[in-house]
């Protein structure tokens, strides 16, 4: 509990939340192409959480690409986003940078919206320049 506390009295931001997405599909690890989504999806490489706060911060955990934070700039149902933080791989733990791209559809049931996203990292990790990339698709609640 002390650790919650200490997080948000360091990003008040947080408190303020706009959006939390749950998104799945599959990653590319950097060797070609993406893997085939488990199904059910079971693997946890194959999920996405995403937290945007008001000013439209996000905060990304997953396993591929990583751990990330941005900045997401919206027109009309598209975004970008642009970020960086930590890179995760098959071939290891790196640093980067990354862009996403992505659409989410007008609400329904008041709070839901369906969203997909395209998301790649370009980083450098413990052998060299890293590449993964995410293409996933999933349901956002706004609170």
């Amino acid at each position: 509990m002390k650790r919650l506390l200490l997080l948000l009295a360091l990003c008040p931001s947080l408190v303020h939340a706009r959006q939390l997405h749950l998104l799945i599909g599959p990653p590319s690890l950097g060797q070609g192409g993406s893997n085939p989504v488990s199904i059910p999806p079971a693997n946890p490489v194959d999920w996405q959480f995403v937290y945007v706060n008001e000013a439209h911060r996000e905060w990304v955990v997953s396993l591929v690409p990583g751990l990330l934070w941005g900045q997401r700039f919206y027109r009309g149902g598209f975004y970008a986003a642009l970020g960086g933080g930590i890179l995760v791989t098959s071939s290891g733990v790196g640093v980067g940078v990354d862009h996403a791209y992505g659409y989410e559809s007008s609400p329904f049931f008041q709070r839901f919206r369906y969203q997909v996203e395209y998301r790649q990292v370009i980083g450098v990790g413990s052998y060299g320049w890293q590449f993964p990339y995410t293409f996933r698709m999933g349901m956002s609640y706004a609170l």
